[in-house]
């Protein structure tokens, strides 16, 4: 990350628009102004409150000598509130925005990959919920839209409770160990046995497919399976196409 001490503020920038010529403006929102080194930042609110209040932790910051982001055009310690969005706050987004894009069978098979993903990377708070009741909470509570969600028991919200709290930080991911620990939770069935290698291909293309939801989102900095050189291993039994003899 490149920084910068150089930081100069302008004053907020109110955004009118008429709905029709001839007729008086009307305010649409308000624009903080910044330059971060010689690059100049903005970003709009809706109301004036927020923009303000937005200006004011840019200045604090300034103030206690942070250094500023020349990217983004952050200081630090906002950078760094950024990036506490825990995995399991982004995958409920995540199932959110995708949901009414995705068929019955792609929504039954993105709930059950990231109800998985989700129980792996929770640290060891205490309290823990059993693995069955942590997946009933996601799946159903948890990873269903507002208006298909039935009033929980309070089994389950104690369940989701422990989750927010417990939730490992998104960036934790940019660790191997973690994502690693996360295929290797999809390579199992819930009984523990070996997943069949269709199965687990699909569930990783899943995960894969959210953590490239992430990149875009500038939450994670490139998606971390690159790194991780996990091949499942095969399942006794399990009948290998390259070896089956075709009809011609």
């Amino acid at each position: 990350m490149t920084t910068s001490y150089k930081v100069k503020f302008w004053d907020i920038r109110t955004n009118t628009r008429a709905d029709k010529p001839g007729t008086k403006p009307r305010i649409v929102s308000h624009t903080v102004r910044w330059t971060v080194g010689s690059r100049e930042k903005s970003q709009t609110f809706k109301t004036k409150g927020l923009a303000e209040s937005f200006l004011s932790d840019l200045r604090q910051a300034a103030k206690k000598g942070e250094a500023f982001d020349l990217n983004n055009g952050l200081p630090a310690s906002m950078v760094k509130a950024k990036n506490a969005r825990t995995w399991y706050a982004f995958a409920v987004a995540y199932v959110r925005a995708w949901w009414p894009h995705a068929a019955a069978k792609s929504r039954e098979g993105m709930t059950d990959t990231l109800a998985t993903v989700t129980r792996v990377l929770a640290g060891d708070a205490p309290g823990r919920p059993s693995d069955e009741i942590i997946r009933r909470a996601l799946r159903e509570y948890s990873f269903l839209p507002d208006e298909r969600r039935q009033e929980p028991t309070a089994e389950i919200v104690r369940a989701v409770r422990w989750l927010e709290g417990a939730s490992l930080p998104l960036s934790a991911l940019e660790e191997t160990k973690h994502a690693r620990a996360a295929l290797e939770a999809l390579a199992l069935c819930l009984d523990g046995k070996p997943a069949a290698t269709s199965t687990y291909r699909r569930k990783r293309a899943v995960f894969h497919h959210a953590l490239e939801y992430a990149v875009e989102l500038e939450e994670l900095s490139a998606n971390p399976l690159h790194k991780v050189k996990f091949r499942k291993a095969k399942v006794s039994g399990e009948v290998d196409r390259r070896s089956v003899v075709s009809p011609s």
